[in-house]
């Protein structure tokens, strides 16, 4: 029961932290035109969410290897809940720029915090019980996809928000505060000076380089579908419904990833799980950039999205399985900054591929090649002695 708590908390944490970052898209437009900016200025308002995450990502998975997880979640969600419903009382770019990124330091416990969490809470099978968090994330954007739309018409864009911000601090605060177990830091006798320079020291390992570079490359090579289904499917000659499909094929098609992939990767070691998983993507951004109807797209798409179920999920349980518990929070916080370079450097790179050749096969392609790099640093690294899942637990016990 007390384990089962804290699985809902997470999952529930995951379904709105992703489900926001996502619904931005949804009511952008709405946004645009009410506060007069172009799309330039709407891209800066994301920034501003994505920069202030990657940051206080970092700073939060030093807190949680040295401090109560429990706690450092509570202190950051009412964070979370107040710069999401701020968002509907913005008036102007800058207002809606600075609520977004208070609640992007707040969503910065909506990953690392809750997969060292889980993992603490179910050591044994830590590939499944992740897969089943990253389900959390799949609903929060595929179900606020469906729900947003209807809303809007009924109580505008910033009616929503307010919502969002209002249901965050109603459901995740109380939820996180039942949950008890499994939140102590593994180590109670490391002060965060000391933390600090332990980790420091841990810079020049060759895992943390080649691990978090792969997790770069492949979060890259994922960012691009997300980014650019859309405007592919209009390409293609499908309406917006089409686009908007596509990204439910990746959210629903991504809950058999994420249940299938990493429970096999419990079984078959971390970096075996990851090549599996990021040779489907690869393919899968191939055949995207190939096709030549929207049917085509939309298979392709599939492919692509059942790695996406898997992708965090495996990249999170290899932090574990490489560097103790009293560091994984820290290790974890850092290869989600490098993590989120690949996701902003995608859309750019691959909107300049597209406007210069004019379609999307380069832009794909190029992910293609991000995710299969991605493969083979991480064929060096399982050959590493360090690592697979089944050594790491040999070696516990």
């Amino acid at each position: 029961m007390v384990r089962s708590r804290i699985l809902v908390a997470a999952a529930s944490i995951a379904f709105m932290a992703y489900g926001v970052r996502y619904a931005y898209g949804i009511l952008m437009p709405e946004m645009m035109a009410a506060l007069g900016i172009n799309d330039a200025q709407a891209g800066l308002v994301y920034s501003s969410f994505l920069g202030a995450y990657i940051a206080a990502s970092i700073a939060v998975g030093f807190l949680i290897d040295v401090r109560d997880l429990r706690r450092v979640i509570l202190y950051f969600l009412p964070l979370f809940a107040l710069g999401t419903g701020a968002m509907g009382f913005a008036s102007s770019l800058w207002e809606a720029a600075l609520a977004f990124g208070v609640a992007g330091v707040g969503a910065s416990i909506g990953w690392t915090p809750l997969v060292i969490w889980v993992q603490r809470a179910y050591p044994e099978r830590r590939g499944t019980f992740l897969g089943i968090l990253q389900i959390g994330c799949n609903l929060g954007f595929g179900t606020l996809g469906l729900i947003l739309p209807r809303a809007l018409p009924l109580i505008g864009w910033r009616g929503v928000w307010e919502a969002l911000g209002l249901l965050s601090a109603i459901w995740l605060i109380p939820a996180v505060a039942m949950a008890r177990g499994s939140s102590a830091p593994e180590r109670s006798d490391l002060s965060l000076s000391r933390y600090l320079r332990e980790f420091g020291s841990g810079l020049g390992d060759r895992a943390f380089w080649i691990g978090g570079l792969s997790y770069l490359l492949a979060s890259y090579a994922i960012m691009t579908p997300l980014s650019f289904s859309a405007d592919y499917a209009k390409f293609l000659g499908s309406g917006p419904a089409g686009g908007g499909a596509l990204f439910s094929i990746i959210g629903l098609v991504g809950i058999a990833g994420a249940l299938g992939i990493p429970a096999l990767s419990d079984r078959l070691g971390r970096a075996t799980g990851i090549v599996i998983n990021n040779s489907l993507m690869v393919v899968g951004l191939v055949g995207s950039a190939l096709a030549r109807s929207y049917m085509s797209l939309a298979a392709w798409t599939a492919v692509v999205g059942v790695s996406y179920g898997g992708v965090w999920v495996l990249y999170a349980a290899l932090v574990r399985d490489i560097y103790r518990g009293d560091r994984a929070g820290g290790i974890m916080g850092a290869w989600t900054m490098l993590g989120g370079i690949g996701l902003l450097v995608a859309p750019p790179l691959g909107g300049w591929l597209a406007d210069a050749l004019g379609n999307y096969s380069a832009t794909y392609l190029v992910a293609a090649a991000a995710g299969a790099l991605s493969i083979l640093m991480m064929l060096g690294i399982g050959a590493g002695p360090r690592i697979t899942c089944r050594r790491r637990t040999a070696a516990a016990s």
